[in-house]
């Protein structure tokens, strides 16, 4: 039991006497366990978040919008539906608002039938009356309107509702925009909506819903974003889809029906009218003979030389009169009658052309703030697959370097030990309870940092794109476990494989000191005439590093692990920053994208063509064939490509520029095959010369073989011209898109105003300026920045403890040496130069190794962060590696400070005690 006792006792007292290593343990474990942990919980945390987000406010899973509007007997199958759990039937309009010209989308509230897409309410109340409405919080951010202001709607839009002015009671949120940037797009105003507001639902006069909002009672209770979500979904909007299948028909039918209706009373009305118009020239006829017969009597009178009465003259003359006007009238009728024909067989015409009504099922993931919220929590987990495995590998080599000086220092009490009758499990016990208190405090400590710093840090910094409540903070089983083995891995297992050795060998080996290195002639002595020039303290440093090689290897690995994660780091917010500048200027040259109207008609496109004319700041413009469609290959994952196709081909150049992002050669389109992205090929590992297959929106199939793989970043895109568009596809491609360029930068006013008067022409549907593409990328990239410095700051951090725990120990190992220099005269100057020129060598060393290390490690973690519609640049550039490299210097200039300060108070005589 004494001898227990005496164990516990030496444990515990070896904790405290070496409390430098213990913490540095602690804290590489700490750091590890941290960065491993909480990067990793950072992107499901945020996907929780979310989730929570929605089914706290009873997000949609389905937005049923049809081309004709929904009626009750719609929203009566879809409640008949068995897969469905809630069905929100729903008024929306697009409007203009009279103070600004801003684009509001009004959408319907009723605090008795709103059961999805609850509002938040962020400050005042909801609507109560018909005149009061409450607006999206982006308008209070924006300082555009406050509570108890008045907002006008323009009056074109005051039919379809009861109001054109509102009182503004309430700022509201909506799980439907996470965001605080993208509010959709619309066919009014600039073609992008600013804002959206809640009306009561009695606000509107539209005969139809506009939409209905879905909640499947298979999906209520999964996670989004989740697979099994997903899976459900599809089966969910599959069942609704085959309860809704013949409501097209049935609902061209009735139009039908009602249309021919109308057409008959049309009809009944003109055949009434020619009856009608029959009679009055028969009775005209009649009056005209009567009128003639009247007048050639009176006329006979004349000639016979009888008295005429004046007043009978008078009343045929009136008679005639009447009769002209009577005629003219009946002509009139006639040519009504004729219109009303016309009419009639144009509405015939209409009616025989109608199509059945076209029903869209939008998912959540057609939400563009849905989808890219999973974009950027996927992006992070991406990242936490690789860098937090490199982290803990430093972790665990320094881990080892300690673990392993530790038991070296400690052979003579193990020889002694050993001696007096302990058993090896009894020595080993000091060493395991040591480790493993290291490593449960550190994982604790790591684990308790990482789960609650990571994820709120990082969440934050999208704090300003998005508006979700404050992150959930899990604590995961899986990560936690992962962690605290790895860590006992680090330490636990490496003091067992340290300790191996000397638990088998005698005691009275264990008690002499090992025998130092012999001293042997190193390479660079054998070159004489660069040797002699040395001086005595380069040649000292010069055979201590390539005696001690194990401690070498050791510190430019350390050394080089630290360098490599913080060039990582930086590198890859230079592949960040560079997407938006490389893909919006040197590769795209236009400014706007104009997506035309399907059924637009000559006299609109000659508006539009008239307006654009009249703009002096658009000095060109290119038509596009665009459509969106889907690359397959057996064995690969489908993936969408967008095709386009220029009309006039040869002046696409000035649009768009096709090159290699290595070698910088230019291409062009040719008649014998496409141009794709490197994204793309990369995918299918595809090359110039090969084949690709790509399905178009009817499922038909083509083979069309790759001319160019070029340089590209956002998207997935295929180019061909329009014979070799007509080759492949057999018919002619549809322009239905046209590019842009200004003569200038325009201001974001002055994009919208332009915006606003080419889809006034009705013949254009929608205008993107790639200028506010840009700066919406822009700033989903500077929010990945932020995850970035994480990366650096953690790694710097690690980098720090790595150099203070090298110095450590080799200032450990090499006590006796430095006391004898100091007892020598050396000064505490000199004594601590004579350690610290190995370690600069070294530094230098690690850092170039880290270099290399560095490229290989930022080229893999790009590769495993990209997503599918998006490539970053692999270039690192120059002030990186600068930055890099005075980063690790710094730290080893810190640590030398602290054991300069260490080395003056050195006790030398303690320390050249004869061990014997």
């Amino acid at each position: 039991m004494k001898k227990k006792k005496a164990l516990w006792t030496s444990t515990f007292r070896e904790i405290y006497q070496s409390k430098a290593r213990f913490i540095s343990i602690l804290l590489i474990i700490m750091l590890g366990v941290g960065f491993y942990a909480g990067i990793k919980a950072t992107g499901p945390d945020m996907l929780h978040t979310a989730d929570t987000y929605y089914k706290d406010n009873k997000l949609m899973d389905t937005k049923l919008v049809s081309t004709t509007g929904l009626e009750d007997k719609d929203i009566d199958l879809i409640k008949g539906d068995s897969k469905v759990n809630i069905v929100e039937p729903s008024y929306s309009l697009d409007v203009l608002t009279e103070e600004n010209n801003h684009v509001l989308k009004l959408m319907s509230y009723s605090s008795d039938k709103n059961e999805l897409n609850l509002p938040v309410l962020v400050e005042g109340k909801l609507p109560e009356k018909e005149d009061e409405i409450a607006l999206d919080t982006q308008v209070l951010d924006n300082q555009i309107y406050k509570i108890g202001d008045t907002i006008s709607i323009q009056k074109d839009d005051s039919d379809s509702v009861s109001r054109d002015k509102f009182k503004i009671v309430g700022f509201i949120k909506s799980p439907i925009y996470i965001d605080n940037v993208s509010r959709g797009y619309t066919t009014v105003g600039k073609g992008t909506i600013d804002y959206f507001g809640y009306v009561k639902e009695d606000v509107f006069n539209l005969p139809v819903y506009t939409e209905a909002y879905i909640q499947y009672k298979d999906t209520a209770k999964l996670e989004s974003y989740s697979k099994a979500y997903n899976l459900a979904y599809d089966k969910d909007v599959k069942s609704l889809k085959q309860t809704l299948k013949n409501r097209p028909s049935e609902q061209l039918d009735e139009m039908k029906k009602e249309a021919n209706e109308k057409l008959d009373d049309a009809k009944a009305k003109i055949a009434d009218g020619e009856k009608q118009l029959s009679d009055g020239q028969t009775l005209l006829s009649e009056k005209e003979k009567e009128l003639n017969k009247n007048k050639q009597l009176i006329e006979a009178a004349k000639q016979q030389g009888m008295p005429v009465d004046a007043a009978q003259e008078q009343t045929l003359q009136k008679a005639s009169k009447t009769l002209e006007a009577e005629k003219k009238k009946i002509e009139e009728e006639q040519q009504k009658i004729k219109e009303s024909k016309e009419e009639l067989a144009t509405s015939q015409k209409k009616v025989e052309n109608l199509k059945e009504p076209t029903y869209h099922y939008f998912s959540r993931d057609d939400n563009p703030s849905y989808s890219e919220f999973q974009d950027n929590a996927d992006r992070i987990s991406s990242i936490a697959t690789v860098f937090p495995v490199f982290f803990f590998m430093i972790a665990a080599l320094i881990s080892l370097t300690t673990m392993t000086r530790m038991v070296d220092e400690k052979r003579g009490e193990i020889g002694t030990l050993k001696a007096l009758g302990y058993t090896n499990f009894e020595i080993a016990l000091k060493y395991i309870v040591y480790s493993t208190t290291a490593s449960i405090v550190g994982s604790l400590a790591g684990l308790l940092i990482g789960y609650n710093l990571f994820p709120s840090v990082i969440f934050d910094a999208y704090g300003s794109m998005y508006n979700l409540p404050s992150v959930i903070i899990t604590y995961y089983i899986g990560y936690t476990i992962q962690s605290v083995i790895v860590a006992l891995l680090c330490t636990l297992l490496a003091s067992l494989f340290v300790l191996r050795v000397d638990l088998l060998s005698t005691p009275a080996l264990l008690m002499r000191p090992k025998a130092p290195k012999p001293g042997k002639r190193i390479l660079l002595e054998r070159f004489s005439w660069l040797w002699d020039r040395f001086s005595f303290n380069q040649k000292v440093t010069a055979r201590n590093l390539f005696r001690y090689k194990q401690r070498m290897l050791m510190t430019v690995l350390g050394i080089a692990g630290c360098t490599a994660m913080i060039l990582t780091g930086f590198g890859l917010k230079d592949s960040i920053g560079d997407i938006v500048p490389l893909q919006f200027d040197k590769i795209w040259h236009y400014d706007a994208t104009v997506t035309f109207n399907d059924d637009s008609t000559t006299a609109q496109k000659e508006e539009y063509a008239k307006i654009k004319e009249n703009d002096k700041n658009i000095t060109s413009s290119l038509d596009l064939s665009q459509n969106n469609m889907t690359v397959v290959k057996k064995g690969y994952t489908n993936r969408e490509v967008t095709v386009d196709v220029p009309k006039q081909e040869k002046q696409l150049a000035d649009f768009i520029t096709f090159k290699d992002r290595n070698s910088d050669k230019k291409y062009s389109l040719n008649d014998n095959g496409i141009i794709i992205n490197e994204k793309l090929a990369n995918f299918f590992d595809a090359k110039t010369g090969d084949d690709l297959t790509i399905r178009d929106t009817d499922n038909k199939d083509v083979t069309v073989k790759v001319e160019a793989v070029v340089e590209n970043y956002v998207m997935n895109f295929a180019y061909m011209t329009p014979s070799y568009y007509e080759k492949i596809f057999g018919e002619k491609p549809d322009y239905n898109v046209e590019l842009l360029k200004f003569d200038k930068s325009l201001s974001e006013t002055k994009e919208n105003e332009l915006a606003d008067r080419l889809i006034k022409s009705n013949y254009a549907g929608n205008v993107s300026f790639t200028s506010q593409i840009g700066k919406a990328m822009d700033d989903t990239m500077s929010s990945l920045n932020i995850v970035v410095w994480v990366l650096i700051i953690s790694a710097a951090l690690l980098a720090f403890v790595v150099l203070y725990n090298l110095t450590n120990i080799n200032i450990s190992e090499r006590i006796r040496e430095l006391s004898t220099i100091k007892v020598l005269g050396f000064y505490d100057r000199e004594v601590t130069m004579y350690v610290y020129r190995e370690n600069n060598i070294l530094t230098v060393l690690g850092i170039l190794v880290g270099f290399v290390l560095g490229v290989l490690l930022h080229g893999y973690v790009l590769k495993t962060a990209e997503i599918d519609m998006m490539m970053f640049p692999t270039t690192i550039h120059p002030i990186s590696y600068v930055l890099s490299a005075l980063l690790t210097i710094l730290f080893s200039f810190i640590v030398m400070l602290i054991m300069h300060r260490k080395l003056k108070h050195v006790d030398m005589i303690e320390a050249l005690k004869s061990t014997e």
